[in-house]
């Protein structure tokens, strides 16, 4: 994967939960509760803890490569898989607001 991922967009609106959980081999993510991925498969339809079970995978989730890279979830709008270390200064800068070395 490239430092930043591109997973879902955000025209998926609220189901956009729902599509990282049925279209992703979640099995390669870890800290992902497998109660929550059922939350979310069932939808947002009349499901009062579809956002909790998503705020839990977007805080815990992580991917790590056999070169020990770590990506991790962000939203906003679109959903993105982000590696920090391999992010280039103007990345980070346009995800987080600032620049990753500080001198």
């Amino acid at each position: 994967m490239n430092a930043v991922e591109l997973l879902l967009d955000s025209s998926l609106g609220v189901y956009v939960p729902h599509a990282f959980a049925k279209n992703y081999d979640l099995s390669q993510w870890n800290n992902i509760d497998q109660q929550d991925i059922d939350i979310l498969l069932k939808g947002p339809w009349d499901n009062d803890l579809y956002w909790d079970a998503w705020d839990s995978i977007l805080n815990e989730a992580t991917y790590t490569n056999n070169q020990d890279q770590t990506w991790h979830l962000y939203q906003d709008g679109d959903l993105f898989a982000l590696c920090d270390v391999l992010m280039t200064n103007e990345e980070y800068r346009a995800f987080y607001g600032e620049d990753m070395f500080h001198e």
